[in-house]
């Protein structure tokens, strides 16, 4: 993962929208041979431009710390939160990361699979991921489902990818999140922890919309 010192922070930072295995990176609840997969989208963001809306489930609070010049990984692991925003920030891509304590990358990809087809949904509710850390949720399935989507990453099958999404989505409905309408996509999902903020939807042809 790229290192960014206070003099030679970015002016501008992708943020990034996750698929699956999210919490995993959450030490406390990490689990060995387990991942999370993500990717970074445009546009990008910086202190004096920030083109979508705050607490929204990007990796909003990363994206800033680093463009202040923080360690952004221990600002968000003191917030009790997990690594996997900065980690994606920084090293951008379509990325397979390791569950863990700290950021180890499995795999990186070109994400042009997914150019012009993904696309985001402000729900109208501020997000709050601290808040939902500690929320029951099946474990079992958050990692069945990185692995699936590592697979899809593998092969760069964006039919797997979705499938991967779908089966995070359906997590979450069983955390208590209301459903998102439909709009005839291949699959979608709460981006982050959900419970608000903006949602991913994955589109089999160009859409409108924030793309990678």
């Amino acid at each position: 993962m790229k290192k960014v010192h206070v003099f030679d922070r970015p002016d501008e930072l992708p943020l990034r929208v996750d698929f699956a295995g999210g919490w995993l990176d959450v030490p406390k609840l990490s689990r060995k041979g387990a991942y999370i997969v993500n990717c970074t989208i445009t546009p990008k963001v910086s202190l004096n431009n920030w083109p979508y809306k705050k607490g929204s489930g990007l990796g909003g609070s990363a994206a800033h710390s680093i463009l202040m010049g923080h360690n952004s990984v221990l600002t968000e692991l003191k917030m009790g939160v997990g690594w996997q925003d900065p980690a994606v920030i920084l090293e951008t891509g379509l990325c397979v990361w390791r569950s863990g304590k700290k950021p180890v990358l499995e795999m990186k990809i070109n994400p042009d699979i997914l150019n012009h087809k993904m696309a985001l949904l402000w729900t109208n509710k501020d997000h709050y991921t601290p808040g939902h850390v500690d929320r029951a949720r099946d474990y079992n399935k958050v990692e069945i489902a990185g692995k699936i989507a590592f697979d899809g990453v593998a092969k760069k099958d964006i039919k797997k990818i979705c499938k991967s999404i779908d089966a995070s989505y359906k997590i979450q409905l069983s955390e208590g999140m209301q459903k998102l309408p439909k709009f005839g996509e291949m699959a979608k999902k709460y981006s982050g922890g959900g419970h608000g903020g903006y949602a991913l939807y994955v589109f089999d042809s160009k859409k409108t919309g924030t793309s990678s």
